[in-house]
């Protein structure tokens, strides 16, 4: 299945989605069409595989920043997770092409949805463990909007140019940072409180 997979992903990237059927699927792989259809519906599945295999390498390396216990630069956890997603969009085969095609189901459309709600959530999670919190009224609404900016700045970025514009990328990292730094504070520390002794009169 996983060679279904990769080899559908590198025809993506060559020929276009539009151009990629079963049957060419089949000829690159040298077997069956009908073997196709034992592990996949229909091409549609195949194009979701693909997309889920490069989210879930994207979340992987999310976690890993989140859980380092010796990062406490918010902003460089920030940007090394903006930089994790460039390389999903520029080395991840056939991401970014169906990324901006119409080939996506809409199952495939929901699980994004659902993965950029669970990132919102372990960035306030991570944040808070870092020493820092949201300081407005509801703070996941800034952890969607944070996920948000940095989906949408990315997405323009590889819009105008398959390598990402160098320029769009800077720029989603300066208004994600100039966001975050209007409402994420260092939680100050708490007074220590000293016991108080009674001394006897002797």
């Amino acid at each position: 299945m996983e060679d279904i997979v990769s080899a559908t992903a590198h025809l993506v990237d060559e020929l276009g989605p539009d151009e990629v059927t079963t049957t060419v699927i089949a000829e690159r792989l040298g077997v069956s069409v009908g073997s196709i259809y034992t592990y996949f519906e229909d091409r549609s599945a195949i194009f979701d595989a693909i997309v889920a295999r490069s989210i879930a390498a994207h979340d992987e390396m999310v976690s890993r920043l989140h859980g380092d216990d010796s990062a406490n630069d918010w902003f460089a956890i920030t940007e090394a997770i903006i930089d994790s997603l460039v390389a999903v969009y520029r080395t991840e085969p056939g991401f970014r092409s169906l990324w901006f095609s119409q080939h996506l189901s809409a199952e495939m459309l929901e699980t994004m949805r659902r993965t950029d709600e669970a990132q919102a959530r372990a960035a306030l999670a991570s944040f808070t463990a870092h020493g820092f919190h949201v300081d407005v009224a509801s703070p996941i609404d800034v952890m969607r909007m944070y996920v948000g900016l940095i989906d949408k700045g990315l997405d323009l970025a590889f819009r105008l140019d398959p390598k990402g514009r160098p320029a769009v990328i800077a720029e989603t990292k300066r208004v994600v940072k100039v966001y975050l730094d209007a409402c994420l504070k260092p939680v100050p520390p708490r007074p220590v409180r000293r016991r108080s002794s009674s001394r006897s009169s002797a």
